[in-house]
């Protein structure tokens, strides 16, 4: 890809890497396809790979394994060394070197993995911000986490509570976007889809692509109420309109959801959200408002009888049998 490949191009000719940058690039090498790195490791040696067959100089493989830990920033090792090694390509110096790095920096700070299985599950991290992990979802992050950095990895989706530190940015980094925040209320989901989406609540946060341009199809500084769709196939991010989302999972949080006569469409909609189940009503009712209010920690069927029995309907099981429809209600 020709963004990614200038992305390497600008990381290797960068003296110091970001957090950001860092926590992309160990996610690029935990890749199976490193063509890009391969492709610029070839112009960086201004050569073709399969014609080299010498011995790297000593001199200039210890000079690029070091510039590589000092971008890195991590001591200089003495366990790792490049000169000796046969190679079939000039890629492979950048590949070792890097593999290297992303090796020693495991090594040396351990990386701690919360799952939510198949349940949600609320994770408190060391600076004391909260994650609200949805089920199918990881945080990964090391356990010095809020000393030097606040970068964590998401896979799935997941909302934040950030505990402001203007010193200390706090970066979530995922498969295809990455997003920056001081101190805010978010939700990002970002599954094995091409798809990846953030929506903020409360304060402001930046997301960026992993290509390393800034313009607005690449980089976006969302308020409240507004969210950042990103989509592999565009690769590219897009602005929209997010309030009935950032209610939604601001309700969600407090535990309660409340309605003043919003349709029924509206209701069924978050408690299908919410449970992970098809909730639907007859076509004739869905524009039927409705006054009341449910705690998350109400089971689905217990809130499906208020309802109904608000609008003199009954709950069947749809014809999947998977999940629930009302019918035969009305709105008067």
């Amino acid at each position: 890809m020709h963004n990614r490949k200038e992305y390497l191009r600008q990381l290797l000719h960068t003296d110091n890497w970001s957090a950001t940058e860092q926590e992309w690039m160990l996610q690029y090498l935990e890749e199976n396809d490193l063509s890009d790195l391969e492709a610029v490791a070839k112009e960086y040696f201004q050569a073709e790979g399969p014609e080299i067959k010498n011995l790297l100089d000593e001199r200039l493989s210890a000079q690029l394994l070091k510039k590589i830990h000092r971008r890195a920033g991590i001591s200089q090792p003495n366990v790792f060394t490049l000169y000796g090694r046969r190679i079939a390509a000039a890629a492979a110096v950048i590949l070792l070197a890097g593999t290297s790095w992303y090796l020693l920096v495991r090594q040396q700070v351990k990386q701690l993995v919360m799952n939510s299985g198949t349940q949600n599950k609320t994770v408190t991290l060391p600076d004391g911000s909260l994650v609200y992990l949805e089920k199918s979802s990881s945080i990964t992050y090391p356990e010095n986490f809020g000393k030097k950095n606040r970068t964590l990895q998401l896979n799935g989706e997941a909302f934040f509570d950030v505990k402001q530190d203007s010193k200390h940015p706090f970066v979530i980094s995922s498969a295809l976007i990455n997003t920056t925040v001081l101190g805010t209320s978010f939700n990002m989901e970002a599954r094995n889809n091409g798809v990846a989406k953030v929506v903020v609540v409360s304060g402001s946060v930046q997301v960026n692509t992993l290509t390393g341009e800034t313009n607005p199809q690449h980089q976006l500084v969302l308020s409240a109420n507004k969210s950042a769709v990103y989509h592999a196939a565009s690769k590219g991010l897009e602005l929209i309109d997010a309030t009935d989302d950032a209610r939604f999972f601001r309700q969600k949080q407090t535990g309660t959801f409340t309605y003043k006569g919003q349709p029924l469409s509206v209701v069924l909609n978050d408690l299908q959200r919410f449970y992970d189940v098809p909730v639907s009503a007859d076509k004739r009712m869905e524009h039927c408002t409705f006054f009341g209010d449910f705690n998350t920690t109400d089971d689905l069927q217990k809130t499906l009888t208020i309802i109904a029995v608000t609008l003199n309907a009954r709950i069947k099981k749809d014809a999947n049998g998977n999940g629930y429809v009302i019918v035969d209600g009305n709105c008067h």
